[in-house]
This record gives structure tokens, sequence and C-alpha cells, in this order.
């Protein structure tokens, strides 16, 4: 399903809107899937990427760094929330519109 962007404007105020119970579920979703992974997936793309501009023991010390691993763990769960929120606005956009594809 491809989205024009009249449907993508009402997808967004459909997750704006979402009420506080949902948000919540979507919240513990999302911490029980960041939950199975022992380390964030986000790390080793981002050491692979440095890489390319930095040597090694810079890279090594951003990577044990824990405030690095904590600032990546909050964009990656705030990233999950907000893809989760669009999914569920997309399934009510879906059922409110009959499923319809609008391209």
């Amino acid at each position: 399903m491809r989205l024009n962007r009249t449907a993508r404007n009402e997808v967004q105020e459909i997750a704006d809107s979402l009420p506080d119970s949902e948000l919540e579920l979507i919240a513990a979703e999302v911490d029980a899937r960041m939950n199975q992974h022992k380390t964030n997936p986000l790390m080793p793309a981002l050491c692979a990427f440095l890489t390319r501009h930095y040597d090694y023991p810079a890279i090594e010390m951003f990577d044990e760094d824990d405030e690095q691993h904590e600032a990546a763990e909050a964009f990656l769960r705030e990233a999950m929330v907000r893809v989760a929120r669009r999914e569920v606005a997309i399934e009510i956009y879906r059922s409110k519109h009959g499923n319809q594809e609008a391209a």
C-alpha cells in the first residue's frame, strides 16, 4: 500500500490523536521488542560507518562509551515508537477507507 500526500496527512493526524491507552500499548510492545536484542542493532552499523572517517582507537572508545549506547537506545526506541504509531494509524485509515490503496 502506498499513500499519497493527502492520505499521509490523514494517517499522521490519526497517529497524533491516538489515545493514551493505545500509546501505552505501543510503548510496551516496542520495549518488549527492544529487550529481545542483546545489543542495539544501530551501534555496529554506526561503528562501521565511522571507520570511513575516523581511526579505530577513537571508534573503539566511542563503542565503549555508555552514554553513546544510551543515546542510541533512546533514538532507536523513539524511531520504533513513531513507526508503530503510524502503523496503527495506517490500519485505522485502511479500515476507514475500505482497505483501498491511496496512490
